[in-house]
Protein backbone atom coordinates (compact mmCIF):
# COMPACT_ATOMS: atom_id res chain seq x y z
CA UNK A 1 0.00 0.00 0.00
CA UNK A 2 1.42 3.88 -0.79
CA UNK A 3 2.61 5.41 1.84
CA UNK A 4 0.63 8.75 2.61
CA UNK A 5 1.95 12.12 4.15
CA UNK A 6 1.83 11.50 7.78
CA UNK A 7 0.70 15.06 8.34
CA UNK A 8 -2.08 14.38 6.52
CA UNK A 9 -3.02 10.77 7.99
CA UNK A 10 -2.56 11.95 11.33
CA UNK A 11 -4.82 14.77 11.02
CA UNK A 12 -7.39 13.41 9.19
CA UNK A 13 -7.96 10.90 12.24
CA UNK A 14 -11.12 11.92 14.03
CA UNK A 15 -12.24 13.87 11.14
CA UNK A 16 -13.47 11.86 8.36
CA UNK A 17 -17.46 11.71 8.48
CA UNK A 18 -16.46 15.92 8.22
CA UNK A 19 -14.00 15.46 5.15
CA UNK A 20 -15.92 13.05 3.53
CA UNK A 21 -19.09 15.50 3.79
CA UNK A 22 -17.49 18.05 2.90
CA UNK A 23 -15.46 16.55 -0.34
CA UNK A 24 -19.29 15.87 -1.40
CA UNK A 25 -20.44 12.65 0.15
CA UNK A 26 -23.87 12.71 1.48
CA UNK A 27 -24.14 12.32 5.73
CA UNK A 28 -26.77 9.53 4.89
CA UNK A 29 -23.01 7.05 4.01
CA UNK A 30 -21.60 8.41 6.97
CA UNK A 31 -23.43 6.89 9.81
CA UNK A 32 -22.50 3.00 11.43
CA UNK A 33 -25.72 1.06 10.11
CA UNK A 34 -26.69 -0.83 7.51
CA UNK A 35 -27.82 0.63 4.29
CA UNK A 36 -27.15 1.70 0.88
CA UNK A 37 -23.79 2.36 -0.51
CA UNK A 38 -23.05 4.79 -2.02
CA UNK A 39 -20.10 3.62 -4.13
CA UNK A 40 -22.31 0.92 -6.26
CA UNK A 41 -25.58 2.02 -4.63
CA UNK A 42 -26.31 -1.56 -3.38
CA UNK A 43 -29.21 -1.61 -0.58
CA UNK A 44 -28.71 -2.55 2.96
CA UNK A 45 -25.34 -4.01 2.00
CA UNK A 46 -22.45 -1.27 3.32
CA UNK A 47 -22.11 0.99 6.66
CA UNK A 48 -19.18 3.07 8.06
CA UNK A 49 -17.76 1.97 11.23
CA UNK A 50 -15.25 4.64 10.98
CA UNK A 51 -12.25 2.63 13.23
CA UNK A 52 -9.79 4.42 14.93
CA UNK A 53 -11.08 7.54 13.47
CA UNK A 54 -9.87 6.27 10.11
CA UNK A 55 -13.02 6.57 8.05
CA UNK A 56 -13.46 3.11 7.33
CA UNK A 57 -16.10 1.16 5.94
CA UNK A 58 -17.25 -1.72 4.72
CA UNK A 59 -19.57 -2.94 1.42
CA UNK A 60 -20.19 -6.56 0.72
CA UNK A 61 -19.88 -6.30 -2.90
CA UNK A 62 -17.21 -3.41 -2.75
CA UNK A 63 -14.72 -4.19 -0.32
CA UNK A 64 -13.76 -2.27 2.59
CA UNK A 65 -10.93 0.57 3.00
CA UNK A 66 -10.70 3.89 4.94
CA UNK A 67 -11.29 7.29 4.23
CA UNK A 68 -8.32 7.57 1.53
CA UNK A 69 -10.24 4.58 0.12
CA UNK A 70 -13.38 5.48 -0.07
CA UNK A 71 -12.62 8.32 -2.15
CA UNK A 72 -10.76 6.87 -4.55
CA UNK A 73 -13.10 4.06 -5.14
CA UNK A 74 -16.23 6.97 -5.57
CA UNK A 75 -14.32 9.62 -7.43
CA UNK A 76 -11.27 7.62 -9.57
CA UNK A 77 -8.76 9.56 -7.65
CA UNK A 78 -5.13 8.37 -6.94
CA UNK A 79 -3.75 8.26 -4.27
CA UNK A 80 -1.90 11.21 -4.30
CA UNK A 81 -4.79 13.40 -5.64
CA UNK A 82 -7.02 12.11 -2.25
CA UNK A 83 -4.68 13.24 -0.27
CA UNK A 84 -4.47 16.53 -1.92
CA UNK A 85 -8.06 16.95 -1.96
CA UNK A 86 -7.93 16.32 1.89
CA UNK A 87 -5.22 18.34 2.59
CA UNK A 88 -7.13 21.41 1.52
CA UNK A 89 -9.94 20.80 3.92
CA UNK A 90 -8.40 19.56 6.84
CA UNK A 91 -7.97 22.39 8.59
CA UNK A 92 -11.65 23.80 8.59
CA UNK A 93 -13.05 20.16 9.35
CA UNK A 94 -13.73 19.79 13.19
CA UNK A 95 -13.95 16.39 14.70
CA UNK A 96 -16.67 14.07 15.34
CA UNK A 97 -20.23 13.44 13.89
CA UNK A 98 -21.43 14.78 10.74
CA UNK A 99 -23.12 18.17 10.24
CA UNK A 100 -26.90 18.08 9.35
CA UNK A 101 -26.58 16.71 4.90
CA UNK A 102 -27.34 19.25 2.21
CA UNK A 103 -30.79 18.44 0.97
CA UNK A 104 -31.25 16.92 -2.64
CA UNK A 105 -32.79 20.39 -3.82
CA UNK A 106 -30.19 22.79 -2.45
CA UNK A 107 -27.23 20.41 -4.29
CA UNK A 108 -29.61 20.75 -7.54
CA UNK A 109 -29.98 24.52 -6.56
CA UNK A 110 -26.11 25.08 -6.93
CA UNK A 111 -25.84 22.99 -9.92
CA UNK A 112 -28.79 25.46 -11.56
CA UNK A 113 -27.15 28.82 -10.51
CA UNK A 114 -23.13 27.05 -11.37
CA UNK A 115 -24.97 26.19 -14.63
CA UNK A 116 -26.83 29.81 -14.84
CA UNK A 117 -23.56 31.94 -14.15
CA UNK A 118 -21.54 29.92 -17.49
CA UNK A 119 -21.66 30.65 -21.09
CA UNK A 120 -22.15 28.51 -24.25
CA UNK A 121 -18.22 27.87 -25.27
CA UNK A 122 -17.05 30.49 -27.92
CA UNK A 123 -14.12 30.85 -29.93
CA UNK A 124 -11.20 32.36 -27.89
CA UNK A 125 -12.67 31.89 -24.51
CA UNK A 126 -10.54 29.50 -22.06
CA UNK A 127 -12.67 26.54 -22.71
CA UNK A 128 -12.13 26.76 -26.68
CA UNK A 129 -8.18 27.55 -26.37
CA UNK A 130 -7.97 24.62 -24.11
CA UNK A 131 -9.73 22.53 -26.15
CA UNK A 132 -8.41 23.46 -29.14
CA UNK A 133 -4.90 23.64 -28.00
CA UNK A 134 -5.45 19.56 -26.75
CA UNK A 135 -7.54 18.37 -29.59
CA UNK A 136 -7.89 20.65 -32.18
CA UNK A 137 -11.35 20.85 -32.68
CA UNK A 138 -13.52 24.17 -33.08
CA UNK A 139 -16.73 23.06 -32.20
CA UNK A 140 -17.91 21.91 -29.03
CA UNK A 141 -20.59 20.59 -27.71
CA UNK A 142 -23.85 21.92 -25.86
CA UNK A 143 -22.91 19.87 -22.37
CA UNK A 144 -19.71 21.95 -22.16
CA UNK A 145 -20.08 25.24 -21.23
CA UNK A 146 -17.71 28.25 -19.81
CA UNK A 147 -17.60 29.23 -16.32
CA UNK A 148 -15.60 32.74 -16.06
CA UNK A 149 -15.06 32.56 -12.21
CA UNK A 150 -15.48 28.95 -10.48
CA UNK A 151 -14.43 28.86 -6.94
CA UNK A 152 -12.11 26.64 -5.93
CA UNK A 153 -11.59 24.83 -2.37
CA UNK A 154 -7.40 26.11 -2.76
CA UNK A 155 -9.39 29.60 -2.16
CA UNK A 156 -10.17 31.68 -4.73
CA UNK A 157 -11.67 31.34 -8.29
CA UNK A 158 -10.62 30.07 -11.78
CA UNK A 159 -12.07 29.72 -15.24
CA UNK A 160 -13.35 26.58 -15.61
CA UNK A 161 -14.90 24.18 -17.76
CA UNK A 162 -18.36 23.21 -16.81
CA UNK A 163 -19.65 19.45 -17.88
CA UNK A 164 -22.90 18.52 -17.52
CA UNK A 165 -23.29 14.54 -16.12
CA UNK A 166 -26.55 13.25 -17.11
CA UNK A 167 -28.45 9.63 -16.12
CA UNK A 168 -29.35 7.69 -19.07
CA UNK A 169 -32.58 9.30 -18.91
CA UNK A 170 -31.04 12.48 -20.10
CA UNK A 171 -31.77 13.81 -15.96
CA UNK A 172 -28.52 15.61 -14.88
CA UNK A 173 -26.22 13.99 -12.28
CA UNK A 174 -23.70 16.21 -11.44
CA UNK A 175 -21.09 18.49 -13.00
CA UNK A 176 -18.08 18.11 -13.43
CA UNK A 177 -15.58 21.04 -13.23
CA UNK A 178 -12.05 21.12 -15.08
CA UNK A 179 -10.10 24.08 -13.85
CA UNK A 180 -8.50 26.55 -16.32
CA UNK A 181 -6.09 29.55 -16.91
CA UNK A 182 -7.48 32.51 -18.98
CA UNK A 183 -4.80 31.66 -22.07
CA UNK A 184 -6.71 27.78 -21.92
CA UNK A 185 -3.96 25.97 -19.96
CA UNK A 186 -5.11 23.81 -16.52
CA UNK A 187 -5.34 25.71 -13.82
CA UNK A 188 -2.36 25.35 -10.73
CA UNK A 189 -4.64 23.78 -8.06
CA UNK A 190 -4.19 21.00 -6.09
CA UNK A 191 -6.82 19.20 -7.67
CA UNK A 192 -7.95 20.53 -11.39
CA UNK A 193 -11.24 18.24 -11.91
CA UNK A 194 -13.74 18.35 -9.40
CA UNK A 195 -17.83 16.82 -9.27
CA UNK A 196 -20.31 19.17 -7.83
CA UNK A 197 -21.80 17.17 -5.09
CA UNK A 198 -25.12 15.50 -6.76
CA UNK A 199 -26.97 12.31 -7.61
CA UNK A 200 -25.18 9.51 -7.58
CA UNK A 201 -22.89 9.38 -10.60
CA UNK A 202 -22.92 5.44 -11.29
CA UNK A 203 -24.34 4.85 -14.77
CA UNK A 204 -24.27 8.63 -15.79
CA UNK A 205 -21.76 10.28 -18.11
CA UNK A 206 -20.88 13.69 -20.40
CA UNK A 207 -23.12 13.76 -23.55
CA UNK A 208 -21.04 15.14 -25.84
CA UNK A 209 -22.92 14.34 -29.69
CA UNK A 210 -26.37 13.13 -30.14
CA UNK A 211 -27.48 9.89 -29.34
CA UNK A 212 -27.81 7.54 -32.60
CA UNK A 213 -28.15 3.77 -32.84
CA UNK A 214 -24.30 3.18 -32.60
CA UNK A 215 -22.47 5.89 -30.05
CA UNK A 216 -18.84 5.69 -28.27
CA UNK A 217 -17.54 5.79 -24.92
CA UNK A 218 -14.26 6.72 -23.01
CA UNK A 219 -12.63 8.14 -19.66
CA UNK A 220 -11.84 11.56 -20.25
CA UNK A 221 -13.45 14.41 -21.62
CA UNK A 222 -10.36 15.30 -24.00
CA UNK A 223 -10.34 11.29 -24.89
CA UNK A 224 -13.92 11.05 -25.89
CA UNK A 225 -13.58 14.03 -28.36
CA UNK A 226 -10.46 12.82 -30.12
CA UNK A 227 -11.69 9.31 -29.82
CA UNK A 228 -14.85 10.81 -31.70
CA UNK A 229 -12.90 12.26 -34.69
CA UNK A 230 -10.74 9.21 -35.02
CA UNK A 231 -13.96 7.17 -35.68
CA UNK A 232 -16.17 9.38 -36.91
CA UNK A 233 -19.19 8.56 -34.29
CA UNK A 234 -20.44 10.36 -31.05
CA UNK A 235 -18.45 9.58 -28.15
CA UNK A 236 -19.63 10.32 -24.39
CA UNK A 237 -16.98 10.76 -21.55
CA UNK A 238 -17.98 8.82 -18.10
CA UNK A 239 -14.94 10.96 -16.46
CA UNK A 240 -13.14 8.03 -15.15
CA UNK A 241 -12.28 4.52 -15.13
CA UNK A 242 -14.93 3.74 -12.07
CA UNK A 243 -17.79 5.18 -13.87
CA UNK A 244 -16.67 3.96 -17.33
CA UNK A 245 -17.02 0.09 -16.02
CA UNK A 246 -20.79 1.15 -14.41
CA UNK A 247 -21.88 3.45 -17.40
CA UNK A 248 -25.13 2.52 -18.93
CA UNK A 249 -25.93 3.27 -22.17
CA UNK A 250 -30.17 5.15 -22.77
CA UNK A 251 -32.57 3.89 -24.94
CA UNK A 252 -31.72 3.21 -28.38
CA UNK A 253 -28.75 2.67 -28.57
CA UNK A 254 -27.72 -0.89 -30.37
CA UNK A 255 -23.55 -0.64 -30.84
CA UNK A 256 -21.03 0.74 -28.76
CA UNK A 257 -17.71 1.51 -28.79
CA UNK A 258 -15.54 1.49 -25.64
CA UNK A 259 -12.19 3.80 -26.41
CA UNK A 260 -10.19 2.55 -23.46
CA UNK A 261 -6.99 4.28 -21.91
CA UNK A 262 -3.59 2.20 -22.71
CA UNK A 263 -2.57 2.24 -18.45
CA UNK A 264 0.38 1.25 -17.53
CA UNK A 265 -1.29 0.53 -14.13
CA UNK A 266 -4.03 -1.51 -16.65
CA UNK A 267 -6.62 0.64 -15.48
CA UNK A 268 -8.23 1.70 -18.34
CA UNK A 269 -7.63 -1.29 -19.99
CA UNK A 270 -9.71 -3.78 -17.09
CA UNK A 271 -12.08 -0.92 -17.25
CA UNK A 272 -13.43 -1.30 -20.47
CA UNK A 273 -13.25 -4.68 -20.89
CA UNK A 274 -15.30 -5.14 -17.29
CA UNK A 275 -17.60 -2.97 -19.16
CA UNK A 276 -17.56 -4.23 -22.70
CA UNK A 277 -18.46 -8.07 -20.95
CA UNK A 278 -21.48 -6.48 -19.36
CA UNK A 279 -22.91 -4.83 -22.24
CA UNK A 280 -22.20 -8.15 -24.26
CA UNK A 281 -24.23 -9.98 -22.28
CA UNK A 282 -26.79 -7.58 -22.48
CA UNK A 283 -26.86 -7.89 -26.02
CA UNK A 284 -25.15 -4.76 -27.56
CA UNK A 285 -22.66 -5.18 -30.40
CA UNK A 286 -19.37 -3.89 -28.75
CA UNK A 287 -16.34 -2.81 -30.29
CA UNK A 288 -13.11 -2.02 -28.19
CA UNK A 289 -10.40 0.00 -29.19
CA UNK A 290 -6.84 0.86 -27.10
CA UNK A 291 -4.07 3.04 -28.49
CA UNK A 292 -0.63 0.80 -28.96
CA UNK A 293 1.67 2.80 -26.98
CA UNK A 294 1.28 2.50 -23.13
CA UNK A 295 0.53 5.32 -20.89
CA UNK A 296 -1.62 7.23 -24.10
CA UNK A 297 -5.09 7.60 -24.57
CA UNK A 298 -7.05 9.28 -27.47
CA UNK A 299 -6.13 12.52 -26.53
CA UNK A 300 -2.44 11.86 -26.57
CA UNK A 301 -3.09 9.82 -30.34
CA UNK A 302 -4.68 13.43 -31.51
CA UNK A 303 -1.30 15.47 -31.12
Amino acid sequence: MRQLKTRTADEAVGRWPGILQALGIDARYLRNKHGPCPICQGKDRYRFDDKEGRGTWFCSHCGSGDGFEMLRKLYGWSFPQAAKEVDQIIGVVQSGAVTKERTEESKLQAMRNAWAASKPVTKGDPVWLYLNKRIGIDIIPDDLRFHPSMPHTDGGAHPAMLALMRHPDGNAASIHRTYLTQDGSKANVSVVKKFMSGKPLQTASVRLGAIDTRIGIAEGIETALAASRRFLVPVWAATNAVLLEAWVPPDGIKEVLIAGDNDASYTGQSAAFVLARRLVREGFSVEVQIPGATGKDWADESI
